[in-house]
């Protein structure tokens, strides 16, 4: 599927596993929200120069660690919710939508 078909779709977000660093994106063409959820160690973050970060980057981190993904409900609400945690399990950034 392209992204523009993507980027037509209500409350659609792209997670990427194949990169070796981490990063939230928002495409200013299409406005398709892209998260990276990066190498799990440290040792493998690599492949992007973290001074680099660009206009569309909302985060952006060549570290180690995981994403996790949170779809529930706040006062009857529905809401997604992309947290990126360190090697450790500490959150380092955090993104919510309603």
């Amino acid at each position: 599927m392209g992204t523009s078909i993507l980027a037509g779709k209500k409350n659609t977000y792209v997670i990427s596993g194949d990169r070796h660093w981490r990063y939230m994106s928002v495409n200013d063409r299409t406005g398709l929200t892209e998260f990276g959820s990066g190498p799990v160690s440290d040792y493998h973050a690599q492949g992007w120069d973290p001074n680099d970060q660009r206009p569309e980057h909302t985060f952006l981190r060549v570290k180690g660690g995981f994403i996790g993904i949170t779809i529930d409900r706040q006062n009857k609400k529905p809401f997604i919710q992309f947290t990126h945690y360190d090697i450790n399990g500490n959150p380092v950034h955090q993104e919510k939508f309603a």
